[in-house]
């Protein structure tokens, strides 16, 4: 009887204690607002197949959370706004829609497995805030699928102000900077794709 009053009496403490800690828990925080890049203006042909990977970026801008830089120059998350998935993510899906035209060629992920004439590996240098100015810039670089020689390379930098000083329009301003930093990097590539794609023998 001693023996089941005490193993009920730990049992006890140990659900006390159990709930004191989920307790002290901090409450996550839910952001106000998720945002993503806006559809493609712009669709382009493709002449031959690319395989188009997520690009890299640092681990500050590469994730939902969107960073301002202060005027002292000091990079600061802003609250209550975030991406609706991976900055990084977004901008791959966003170059996979740009390059869905009516051409031959296909774009495609790395995760398909399959071969292409070409590849783009992209690097994000910058993608935030700077007031209620949105900041993106990225370096493109074009290779050759099968032996992944360097064939091109370009730097891309856009900019875009907010319609106002909210953290939301900021957000909406900084995905149009990707938007458009996305839109000039297909266009590139088609441009060079096109310019180069192996002509059909006679």
């Amino acid at each position: 009887m001693i023996r089941k009053l005490a193993t009920c009496l730990a049992t006890g403490v140990a659900a006390f204690g159990l709930a004191a800690c989920v307790s002290v828990l901090p409450e996550p925080k839910v952001p106000q607002g998720l945002y993503r890049f806006a559809a493609v203006e712009t669709v382009y042909d493709l002449e031959a197949s690319i395989v188009v990977r997520e690009p890299e970026a640092s681990r500050l801008v590469a994730g939902r959370a969107i960073a301002a830089e202060d005027s002292s120059g000091a990079l600061r998350l802003v609250p209550n706004v975030e991406w609706t998935d991976s900055s990084t993510r977004l901008m791959q899906m966003a170059m996979l829609d740009a390059l869905e035209g009516n051409g031959p060629g296909k774009a495609i992920v790395p995760e398909t497995g399959a071969l292409a004439e070409y590849e783009l590996a992209w690097q994000v240098t910058d993608f935030t805030l700077s007031g209620t100015t949105g900041r993106c810039r990225v370096r493109a670089t074009l290779l050759e699928g099968a032996s992944r020689d360097v064939l091109d390379q370009t730097i891309v930098s856009t900019t875009q102000q907010a319609d106002g000083d909210s953290n939301a329009d900021r957000a909406k301003a900084l995905a149009g900077a990707g938007r458009a930093c996305v839109d000039e990097v297909a266009g590139f590539v088609s441009q060079y794709i096109n310019a180069h794609a192996a002509k059909p023998e006679s």
